[in-house]
């Protein structure tokens, strides 16, 4: 089939997990003998075409107000209007008119719809294709697309939120199919009345890269507790409460990496804040250069995480996680097996954890064969099959609908 997948960014514009998930979807797609072309949209104000890795990638110069994943601060009497803009924007679903005239594609995934607006639907809608939509953050709900706020989650949308969201609660009934990346972001979205007339709902994990499986690690020292942190240094990660429960440990003989990058000041004031000779911040690194190097691996987010990629990356190598419960990521981890699940408003719910770990070395090795066995869960293979599983169920009811 011709599968034709939207979404804000997409490579090299990447930015978080979000790209990364829908490039190793378009391209098993197209390594499985699909035609596949992706619309993204770019700081450029022209319209380019370039072929990565097989998959036609059309970068649409965004036509709002400014970029906004730019440094530089925008004028807050500018946000408003933005925003309107990012909800209903009919001079992006022009630029999508011309391009899916062109292609013809059998069926739209759209995914994260920043910057396109949820007009998009209707323009697809108005042609008769089909349309999957698959949720990977919470644009829907929050113009911020997190629902965090004040280093608090939000239950409901807050009042700032409300006169965008309602249009796009409204539009959010054109899509033939709904995937949840976990079943916490798809239940929220349909707790809050979206997606109602949407019949086919399906929770469809993320794609894992590929990893050899074979690089070796650390010998394990036994009676030494080699942690890591892996992802954005930004508070709603929850890096803050992690150092500061590690701070309370009553042994000495742990270390941490921590590995990643965040905005000049925060860097500087976790560095200055949190010195100390176990804990090593080693800004950008790779995956392969990383993992080999811990034991387990530590994600201590504050926020609803609709999934968190880095856990199932971490198995790949035969890593256990210790995990917040927080959004997406219990349905990722087995308790005891894959790793450990902690409250991040507790630390000693992690301190406990960690003790147990130093009193029973021997469960790194046991955990270790169970990631090893989890991580079939999030290949290619099974993800690509998945949907195209709910392709062919749009694309058969659309058929017998038309007959």
């Amino acid at each position: 089939m011709k599968l034709f997948i939207i979404n804000t960014l997409y490579y090299p514009n990447l930015i978080g997990g979000a790209e990364q998930s829908v490039q190793l979807l378009a391209e098993a797609m197209f390594q499985q003998g699909h035609e596949v072309v992706v619309v993204s949209t770019s700081p450029n104000s022209d319209r380019t075409i370039e072929f990565i890795n097989g998959v036609k990638v059309y970068y649409l110069g965004l036509k709002n107000l400014y970029w906004q994943f730019g440094n530089k601060e925008n004028l807050s009497i500018l946000k408003p209007i933005w925003h309107t803009f990012d909800t209903y924007n009919p001079w992006m679903s022009q630029e999508l008119e011309y391009i899916l005239d062109m292609e013809q594609p059998d069926i739209v995934h759209t995914n994260n719809l920043g910057g396109f607006s949820v007009l998009v639907w209707q323009t697809i809608k108005k042609r008769n294709i089909a349309l999957i939509h698959t949720l990977r953050d919470y644009y829907l709900l929050c113009i911020r697309s997190a629902m965090f706020r004040k280093g608090k989650n939000c239950e409901y949308p807050c009042l700032a939120c409300q006169p965008y969201i309602l249009m796009r609660r409204y539009f959010s009934q054109l899509p033939d199919a709904v995937v949840g990346i976990s079943h916490y972001i798809l239940q929220k979205h349909l707790n809050l009345n979206y997606f109602h007339n949407t019949s086919i709902r399906r929770t469809i994990f993320n794609i894992c890269c590929p990893t050899s499986r074979l690089i070796p690690s650390l010998p394990y020292k036994r009676g030494m507790l080699r942690l890591g942190y892996l992802g954005k240094l930004q508070p709603d990660k929850g890096i803050e409460f992690l150092l500061n429960t590690l701070k309370n440990l009553s042994i000495s003989n742990w270390e941490l990496l921590v590995a990643g990058k965040g905005t000049v000041e925060y860097e500087s004031y976790l560095k200055k804040s949190y010195q100390s000779p176990n804990i090593s911040y080693l800004g950008f690194i790779k995956n392969e250069n990383f993992f080999p190097k811990i034991d387990f691996l530590i994600v201590p987010s504050l926020w609803n995480e609709p999934l968190g990629r880095v856990v199932f990356e971490a198995y790949s190598y035969g890593i256990p996680v210790i995990a917040s419960n927080r959004g997406g990521i219990p349905e990722i981890i087995d308790e005891g097996e894959t790793g450990f699940l902690f409250e991040s408003s507790c630390s000693k719910t992690l301190l406990d954890i960690l003790s147990f770990i130093l009193q029973n070395p021997e469960i790194k090795l046991y955990m270790q064969e169970k990631c090893l066995k989890k991580i079939n869960c999030f290949q290619k293979e099974h993800i690509c099959q998945q949907y195209l599983n709910v392709y062919h169920t749009i694309l058969d009811s659309k058929c017998a609908a038309n007959n």
